[in-house]
């Protein structure tokens, strides 16, 4: 299920990240960036093989997804997957593709140190303006958020942890 959950509060949201998603804030022109780190990666898997069954006519279902970009790129990286839930070619598919995004979405990682931003949630997109490391309006997608206090200079930031969109 390519879906995520957060909590807020005492309310829980599900999420389908999409690659099409929007930004909905950018750092580096108005909001400053102290210290940016991004890494640009092949995906860790670029195939995978789900293998379900069917109950009704007692057959094995085995379905492949592709990254054809990545297979490209880099061969092909299977990863294979049994579920006994699986009981339709469909379901199986969706599991593939599923996988597929995951591993799209931890191939670009990174962190930024930023001051604090309320308004900052999860799996938010966002774009990145950094031209000490030649980004300009890079899309990312909010992974992570830790706010940090220092005491001893009284300062707060955020850290967030990235992905791509």
């Amino acid at each position: 299920v390519p879906d995520v959950l957060f909590i807020e509060g005492n309310q829980g949201y599900l999420i389908n990240p999409l690659d099409t998603d929007n930004s909905v804030y950018s750092y580096g022109s108005a909001h400053p960036i102290f210290e940016g780190r991004y890494r640009w990666g092949a995906q860790a898997i670029s195939r995978v093989q789900v293998e379900g069954y069917d109950p009704i006519s007692e057959e094995p279902i085995v379905v492949d997804s592709f990254a054809w970009d990545e297979i490209d790129t880099l061969y092909d990286r299977l990863r294979q997957l049994e579920d006994k839930n699986l009981d339709t070619v469909a379901k199986a598919q969706a599991r593939g593709e599923a996988y597929l995004r995951e591993a799209e979405i931890e191939s670009a990682s990174g962190k930024l140190r930023i001051p604090v931003n309320c308004g900052q949630q999860l799996y938010d997109v966002i774009d990145i303006t950094d031209s000490r490391a030649g980004l300009e309006a890079e899309k990312r997608r909010v992974l992570g958020i830790t706010l940090v206090y220092e005491p001893r200079r009284g300062e707060y930031e955020h850290r967030l942890s990235l992905g791509a969109v």
